[in-house]
């Protein structure tokens, strides 16, 4: 489907690309899929430019034009002028009036006097059953690589040359406790279960923090190619303990973990 770019911009801008090739076999766009149920359903599938089941045989401009119906610059516009700042669309911030006192309620008093008591409360590692400061004394955290887009990248050439793994980032003095040096492979153990990673030295990591990036790796559970698919994080994630209570997510962060050396290079 073609391609609008209309965020991540520090300007208004918008960018409109035509699809590059054509689906292979019976490979089908989202809205393809969408489309057929809710005609074979009787559902609406309603757009903000209308109901899209309804339309017989629609196509991508079709759809683009009424997903996008109400939006302050419209999908033809897009396609007449690719690559466009709209400065008229800009918002720009005035100087704040120093004589001004007014603040903004955040959230209700009660609500603010809750949050406040989370500080007093076990959080994070320490709410994860088994955990252990002695036996897990580093936090694993999420990290983006520059190269790839979670794992998507490598599979071109020109990007794996940059990488073909999700490094174990950590802070060379932490390395250098552990006798190992960028390249070595490490067991990374949580409470909930353990990966391989290729470790690597990083000067912008704290100390007692291990940076990896996610969604790497496969579901087969062994990590012999972890120099070329990465490992999965999210075999550390515990789903049966560890809850946060406002949000009801797993501790997904700073999550308790041990490090330990598998080979020197």
């Amino acid at each position: 489907i073609p391609q609008i770019m209309d965020r991540w911009f520090t300007a208004p801008y918008t960018n409109y690309t035509d699809a590059v090739v054509d689906p292979d076999g019976d490979v089908l766009n989202e809205w393809q899929v969408f489309w057929g149920l809710a005609r074979r359903m009787g559902y609406p599938l309603p757009l903000p430019g209308g109901d899209l089941a309804a339309v017989d045989d629609p196509d991508d401009d079709v759809v683009l034009d009424m997903a996008y119906a109400k939006a302050r610059v419209s999908v033809e516009t897009m396609r007449n002028n690719r690559g466009v700042i709209h400065d008229h669309l800009a918002r720009v911030a005035q100087p704040a009036d120093p004589d001004c006192d007014a603040r903004f309620s955040v959230a209700p008093d009660d609500i603010v006097e809750e949050l406040a008591q989370v500080g007093e409360e076990q959080t994070g590692a320490e709410i994860v059953d088994g955990f252990d400061a002695d036996r897990y004394p580093y936090r694993l955290v999420s990290r983006r690589l520059k190269a790839s887009l979670n794992s998507l990248g490598p599979e071109l050439p020109g990007l794996a040359a940059k990488g073909k793994t999700n490094p174990a980032f950590m802070n060379p003095e932490d390395l250098a406790d552990l006798d190992v040096s960028t390249g070595n492979l490490v067991e990374i153990t949580s409470p909930s279960g353990c990966l391989v990673a290729v470790v690597e030295a990083a000067s912008d990591v704290k100390r007692g923090v291990v940076s990896m990036a996610h969604s790497w790796g496969d579901g087969s559970g062994s990590d012999d190619k972890v120099r070329d698919i990465g490992s999965p994080t999210s075999r550390l994630v515990s789903t049966r303990s560890g809850y946060d209570r406002f949000s009801g997510m797993a501790v997904q962060s700073a999550i308790p973990v041990a490090v330990t050396v598998i080979d020197a290079l």
